[in-house]
């Protein structure tokens, strides 16, 4: 009778590890297959397709704006991208959107702009984010078929627009993103992870949805919008963190179609500090838990989509669920193992869940053709990636907590200073 209550005590720890355990599992088990197919997917992708050319008298007229709060130090060498863009002049207007800056930025525009016809600065006397500058800017202006949107660090190839433009001219097509390329790739640990991380999201997971028709995503910048799907949907939801990847769900549930062009390059920057990258995994990360508060519902709801684009727009939405799901996995481990459980289950998805990406960087590596130094910094991504998951659980505490989310400035580096 002494040994009774261990036992029923060890049964309650085991019962309780499975019960949570189980859907954490699933969850690790879900994202990884979902990463094994677009995997999968790309390995056997036979290349780009060919967008089909549009004669410059068939292409839409586009107006490019260019959002920019506190960016005094960018916009000479922004300016400088847009004026080589290869494009009909008379079909391309260019609005410098400054949103409420404290520094020169606005003064740094109008010079820019002050001697380019076609070229206007639209000012906002206080910071109202980016989605609210870019309404308040399309309803100022009323020029463009199309809208071409470019944050202050983008640095778009002279045909990038008309590329994104012949994709968007496509029946059906709402929302047309391009690839957008690091500058710096190696320039700190944190600017090699943030590379890895866009090129695994762009060069896999979103150049797989596109080659497979599931709904690939928009990233805010180096990206096309038809003016009238744009304004049908609702426009850029004020105050969403993610309006890019909200409108990306929106689109779908409504019936259009996005759709990802490699070939319309524009480089950019990414975080060089641990801090930069968390602030601003920290922000997607609010971002995302958004898209999923706002859309999920209504993708479980809405009868216009198909089974599997259901099911990825519900895990797309879900943001950083499972890095969530990994770290309760392996802490579910270790519990098991400390008081002598079923250890065995949760080991397998753990592996999986460290494994699975790796392998998704090596085939990215190897099937772009990457040097050596990106091969040789492979190490790194480990310890970046519990950084990834700190993030998430950041943001999720954030999102339960309800704290108030305040406007922080993406790290940049001034063409100066570089």
């Amino acid at each position: 009778m002494a040994g009774a209550p261990p036992c029923r005590s060890h049964g309650t720890v085991t019962s309780l590890i499975l019960l949570l355990g189980v859907p954490m599992a699933a969850i690790v088990a879900v994202f990884n297959l979902r990463r094994i197919v677009f995997t999968l997917a790309v390995l056997l992708d036979r290349g780009v397709p060919e967008e089909e050319v549009v004669g410059e008298r068939d292409l839409p007229t586009v107006l490019v704006l260019a959002p920019c709060r506190d960016e005094e130090a960018m916009i000479p060498g922004l300016a400088e991208s847009l004026r080589r863009i290869d494009y009909p002049p008379e079909k391309l207007q260019v609005v410098l959107v400054d949103d409420g800056s404290r520094d020169g930025t606005a003064a740094a525009m109008r010079r820019a702009a002050g001697r380019e016809p076609g070229w206007d600065v639209f000012t906002l006397s206080a910071g109202a984010g980016k989605a609210a500058a870019l309404n308040a800017a399309l309803a100022r202006h009323g020029f463009g078929e199309c809208v071409y949107v470019l944050d202050a660090d983008h640095r778009p190839s002279p045909p990038a627009v008309r590329r994104v433009m012949e994709a968007l001219s496509r029946p059906g097509v709402a929302a047309v993103q391009g690839l957008n390329t690091v500058s710096e790739p190696l320039a700190s640990p944190s600017a090699y992870y943030s590379t890895v991380e866009s090129y695994v999201n762009q060069l896999v997971t979103i150049r797989a949805k596109d080659r497979l028709r599931l709904a690939p995503a928009l990233l805010g910048s180096n990206c096309g919008y038809r003016r009238d799907a744009l304004t049908g949907c609702g426009g850029f939801r004020t105050g969403a963190f993610s309006e890019d990847s909200d409108l990306t769900v929106a689109f779908h549930a409504a019936g259009y179609v996005t759709r990802f062009v490699e070939r319309a390059v524009s480089s950019h920057q990414v975080p060089r500090t641990v801090g930069g990258y968390l602030r601003q995994h920290v922000r997607w990360g609010r971002g995302l838990n958004d898209v999923a508060r706002t859309h999920v519902p209504r993708i479980l709801r809405s009868p216009r989509l198909r089974p599997a684009l259901r099911v990825e727009l519900v895990l797309f939405a879900s943001g950083y669920l499972d890095r969530l799901a990994v770290l309760g996995v392996g802490a579910l481990t270790a519990a098991s193992y400390l008081a002598g459980g079923p250890v065995w289950f949760l080991l397998p998805f753990l592996l999986l869940a460290g494994a699975t990406p790796l392998a998704q960087i090596a085939v990215l590596f190897a099937k772009e053709r990457m040097g050596a130094p990106m091969w040789l910094r492979l190490p790194l991504v480990p310890a970046f990636f519990a950084l990834d998951v700190h993030a998430a659980i950041r943001s999720a505490l954030g999102t339960v907590a309800g704290t108030p989310r305040r406007w922080t400035r993406t790290e940049r580096v001034g063409e100066a200073e570089r």
